[in-house]
């Protein structure tokens, strides 16, 4: 906390930079930790779905994907039309839903790339406030008075505390986008063996 409070009182414009960082990648990560689910991208009717596909009813498979509002429930419908009327194989059947999974990834990992890109920039702030301290040392040493030697105290603890609070920021952001991803790796692999398992029942 006193790294916190003496970066904002020396070098505020970094420590609010950082703190703003820091507070809009736990943002992004408590929403999508809690958005990135199997049910949130599979439609709802999922298992009647693949039981109407294994007894051969195309129709009624595609009917209930179209009902469904998601993303992928719209691309299964018009692929699966496709293969009912006959106008693609089973192999360009398959190919066509392994393309388009690239699109369920992306949707799990919408906004997560800025947890990624903050670990870089609250490292480069941090920096920052470490050459503003040191520009106050670097001050302090014309100055041969009290006055100076508070200069140069107080460019010191910015300098250090900057580098500190900028890498600790760095390492709770890093840890985040870890969890994250793992949480949409782990969630994208699940999908991918449903969908896996629906194109096992298609005859």
């Amino acid at each position: 906390m006193d790294v916190i409070l003496t970066v904002w009182k020396n070098a505020p414009l970094v420590a609010f930079l950082l703190l703003l960082i820091s507070t809009v990648s736990l943002a992004i990560f408590l929403e999508r930790f809690a958005n990135v689910k199997k049910s949130k991208v599979l439609p709802r009717s999922w298992k009647n779905i693949k039981l109407e596909i294994m007894n051969g009813r195309f129709e009624s498979a595609i009917n209930l994907l179209k009902r469904d509002k998601k993303p992928l429930s719209r691309i299964l419908a018009n692929i699966l039309e496709l293969y009912y009327k006959g106008e693609i194989s089973k192999t360009e059947l398959r190919q066509m839903v392994e393309s388009e999974s690239s699109i369920i990834y992306y949707e799990l990992g919408k906004r997560v790339g800025f947890i990624s890109i903050s670990v870089t920039l609250a490292t480069f702030l941090g920096l920052i406030g470490t050459v503003w301290g040191l520009i106050e040392v670097f001050g302090a040493y014309s100055i041969m008075s009290n006055e100076g030697l508070k200069m140069l105290s107080k460019g010191i603890a910015t300098s250090l505390n900057s580098t500190a609070m900028g890498l600790l920021v760095a390492i709770f952001t890093y840890i985040l986008y870890w969890l994250v991803k793992e949480r949409i790796n782990g969630v994208y692999t699940k999908i991918l063996r449903e969908l896996e398992e629906l194109l096992e029942l298609i005859r």
